[in-house]
């Protein structure tokens, strides 16, 4: 669903179906160049944290950045709690 999303504004993506595709996949696409941002769901993230650490931790690109997908759990965020926090108030 996700990849399907993004590619109706335009964004190519690749569907994978197990860690060894993910795995294969992100490190083409880190090799490849041509790309400088990965955006990738937290379910396939988890699939291969080191690969995706690995990749995160490069200078330069691409930047891989992890977003939830339709059946990830995500925790509503507390704005409030976190400005407090920030603001050293909370």
């Amino acid at each position: 669903y996700t990849v399907s999303a993004f590619g109706l504004i335009g964004v190519d993506g690749i569907v994978v179906e197990s860690a060894e595709e993910a795995e294969k996949s992100l490190k083409a696409v880190s090799r490849s160049g041509d790309v400088s941002l990965v955006i990738i769901t937290k379910d396939v993230a988890d699939l291969v944290p080191d690969v995706v650490e690995n990749i995160s931790m490069r200078v330069g690109m691409p930047v891989i950045t992890v977003i939830p997908s339709r059946w990830s759990d995500v925790k509503p965020i507390d704005a409030a709690s976190l400005l407090k926090k920030a603001l050293g108030v909370g």
